[in-house]
């Protein structure tokens, strides 16, 4: 079977389908690190982290993404299932940094108390306003 020469990306949250393509590269902030995927690549499941997802290299999209997961099947179909995505010229900047500002307020306000489901809302929210600021700025 000849190595395939494209990615076809499916990008999708709860809400549906943000992008759909065939594309010639993605790069993805995965929880060990940023890394990259070009056709051919083998199967594998991996965990995302919040952060900036670029699909593609001569036509390039960025896209803001929270954490989830990304999966590479054995046709070179890769699924990336993340609980937001929003691509990077729909981004408001200002939104974003006082998102960031007010949730790292929260947070530095936490002090020694046990880190529960609410602090693990308020670093999920931090990093989606994060992963916002970062796409926006090339």
């Amino acid at each position: 079977m000849a190595l395939s020469t494209f990615l076809g990306v499916n990008l999708v949250t709860p809400k549906g389908v943000v992008a759909h393509t065939d594309t010639d590269s993605v790069q993805a902030p995965g929880e060990q690190g940023e890394f990259e995927l070009l056709p051919g690549h083998v199967p594998m499941l991996t965990a995302l982290k919040a952060g900036v997802l670029t699909i593609g290299t001569k036509q390039r999209v960025r896209y803001a993404v929270s954490s989830g997961y990304l999966r590479v099947d054995p046709t070179g179909s890769v699924e990336i299932l993340v609980e937001q995505a929003m691509p990077a010229t729909d981004i408001n900047a200002e939104t974003a940094q006082s998102d960031l500002r007010a949730a790292e307020a929260d947070l530095a306000k936490w002090g020694d108390k046990p880190q529960d489901g609410d602090y693990v809302n308020l670093a999920q929210r931090a990093g989606w306003a994060k992963a916002r600021l970062d796409a926006v700025a090339h």
